[in-house]
């Protein structure tokens, strides 16, 4: 089984293969042909930027809607312990080299396709959509991007093959030998009469091949992005198909259908009344034929593509002694679990992450237990154990699966996170765990180090809109920190970064905070944050904790309160989100631009991403460790 690392190479890798640059040949009919389409699509095509990697875009409406690849606005993986996370800071370049801030709207990493969204001064020339089927072999393309090191190409080639399946995609991809380059990602594919056909994906350097999805996928897929911000796959859970080619169907006696080779019992499909075996031959009134595995993709497409709550029928033929009869079948469906990885996709499924430790975690879906031959246990899936760490050390392996704490069940990624939290806040000294690794059952225990033990931190936190939260109570809890929530108001919320939200009660009010109980006090980032910036007893406890020599920390926007708060800050070193830059420097402080700034006892971050909300962390534990009590 592959480490997050190693998957995250895979997939770095794969987008990385890139082939010579291709030309338009020389003298050939096509070339006024070629030199004429890139004049006309040339200021609907876009470069796209982050922080992190590039590609390109093109534009489908005139107010700024632009298309791309998934992975092209992806953020980072490795820290954000989501691969769903996505870049925060995206710029699109036009033709005429205007720049504009791009967020994301949808974004899906299989199919590897994104919405992005800018507001420009004025309509915006779009490119015109083609059918995807009814491309064929043979057929002249060309794609269009912006390589790395070069500013915009148009290479040419033919459609080579419509249907590839073998690149571990959810859907068939259209080949081609039209250059793709590093940078091109997202771009699209044209017709000669300039529709696009798909979104440029990858290349195959050593085989001198593209490939790129077909642009009737990237639109359900744009529908999608902008009802709800994700694609939402229907399913009836959970059974497994496969084509029926020609040997099979000699073999069972039946041509036409998709055939069922498994079954989850007790699943949705299971009550509806499929059974292993079954060869489905209808649905919803439409003959299923399936002789290969494009067609096979064609069938799930079709499937996943339905309403979330609407009915699918299926005529399917059972075998009963020599004799096939016909049942009919119906289900409602519903919204299918997130993808898992496999092959050179991350899939969808969030990380439980838990640094210190060296561990992260995953659920485990019905679709794991199929691909990975999982046992019907209540269970998370170790995914990430760090070398030296503290769960190498009790010997846990990548793919052991969890499914006790100090002999209490675990079913599942919150009731684990629950009972490991509760034994990390009280500092319990070792947490043992059972695990299954194959036919195994192994029992280990965890040592935790907790270094912050005895410490006091308080945190101060807007009601809503704080950022990097839940990052920041696993960190200090992990480490045995005792943490008071402060807020302006009775409760906070804890969550919302992940689209999903926790109302907690808040220990104390702002008003009440006294710094001098404290190691520590932490301002919390976010737009909430900026009603702080003048809040009287908030900047008394600032002044009493400056005087008292405590750890202070403050996130993004928290540092304004800190520069508002005590003048004689002004010879220390800070740092700040760059919108927020100015306030410092109006207030005479040393605003520095660095992702993390550590003057002493004073801790400040951008706090742009995890990546560094988990470095200024490591810095903020010194400063509290070295604390004047």
């Amino acid at each position: 089984m592959q480490t997050t690392s190693k998957r995250v190479a895979l997939l770095a890798l794969a987008l990385a293969l890139c082939l010579s640059p291709a030309t338009i040949p020389a003298q050939q009919p096509d070339e006024e042909a070629g030199a004429k389409l890139f004049a006309n699509v040339d200021p609907a095509v876009v470069a796209v930027q982050h922080e992190r990697a590039g590609g390109s875009g093109f534009i489908v409406s005139s107010d700024g809607y632009i298309i791309t690849n998934g992975h092209v606005a992806q953020g980072d993986i490795e820290a954000d312990e989501s691969p769903k996370a996505v870049a925060r800071r995206i710029t699109v370049i036009l033709s005429n080299e205007k720049r504009y801030k791009a967020r994301v709207i949808g974004h899906s990493l299989d199919p590897d396709v994104a919405l992005l969204k800018i507001e420009p001064e004025e309509p915006l020339q779009t490119v015109t959509i083609g059918n995807s089927d009814t491309v064929k072999p043979g057929q002249r393309s060309y794609a269009y991007g912006m390589p790395t090191g070069l500013k915009r190409t148009l290479t040419a080639g033919i459609v080579s093959n419509v249907e590839r399946t073998d690149l571990h995609t959810f859907t068939k991809v259209i080949q081609t030998d039209a250059a793709i380059n590093p940078g091109n990602s997202g771009g699209p594919l044209f017709s000669e009469k300039g529709e696009v056909l798909g979104i440029n994906t990858y290349g195959r350097g050593g085989e001198g091949l593209g490939f790129t999805i077909p642009i009737n996928v990237a639109m359900v897929l744009k529908d999608h992005f902008m009802s709800r911000g994700y694609f939402r796959r229907a399913a009836l859970p959970f059974f497994v198909t496969r084509y029926i080619d020609d040997e099979l169907a000699a073999a069972i006696g039946v041509g036409d259908g998709v055939l069922i080779d498994h079954v989850e019992a007790g699943s949705l499909a299971a009550t509806a009344g499929l059974a292993a075996g079954d060869i489905i031959t209808e649905m919803n009134g439409r003959p299923v034929v399936a002789k290969t595995e494009a067609a096979h993709r064609d069938f799930v497409w079709a499937l996943v593509t339905q309403p979330v709550g609407g009915q699918v029928k299926f005529k399917v033929l059972r075998k009963s002694g020599e004799q096939f009869s016909a049942v009919e079948i119906e289900g409602t469906l519903v919204e299918d679990e997130p993808a898992v990885e496999h092959g050179w996709q991350v899939g969808e499924i969030d990380e439980l992450r838990y640094d210190d430790l060296g561990l992260g975690v995953k659920p485990v879906t019905a679709l794991s237990r199929y691909l990975y031959g999982l046992p019907n246990v209540p269970c998370v899936r170790v995914t990430t154990v760090r070398s030296g760490s503290r769960t190498a050390k009790a010997e846990m392996r990548e793919g052991d699966l969890v499914v006790a704490l100090d002999d209490v069940n675990v079913g599942g990624v919150e009731e684990f996170r629950k009972e490991l939290d509760k034994r990390l806040i009280a500092c319990q000294q070792y947490i043992r765990f059972t695990v299954m690794r194959g036919n195994d059952v192994v029992r280990t225990a965890i040592k935790p180090y907790y270094d912050l033990k005895g410490k006091r931190v308080a945190l101060v936190v807007p009601p809503r809109d704080a950022e990097h939260l839940e990052t920041i109570l696993r960190f200090f809890t992990t480490n045995g920190c005792q943490v008071s929530i402060v807020s302006s108001e009775p409760k906070v919320v804890i969550g919302s970064e992940k689209g999903k939200s926790e109302e907690v009660a808040a220990d104390a009010q702002i008003d009440a905070l006294d710094a001098n109980a404290f190691d520590g006090v932490l301002i919390v980032g976010g737009k909430g944050a900026e009603a702080f910036w003048q809040q009287p007893a908030l900047l008394q406890a600032v002044k009493n904790a400056v005087a008292a020599k405590k750890a202070l920390g403050a996130v993004g926007t928290g540092a304004v309160v800190l520069a508002n708060a005590e003048p004689a800050l002004a010879d220390k070193k800070m740092t700040t989100a760059e919108e927020y830059s100015r306030h410092l420097l109006d207030k005479g402080m040393k605003f520095t631009g660095k992702d993390v700034e550590r003057d002493g006892n004073i801790v400040t971050t951008s706090g742009f991403d995890k990546r560094i909300i988990k470095a200024f962390l490591a810095q903020y534990r010194a400063a509290v460790l070295h604390a004047k009590e």
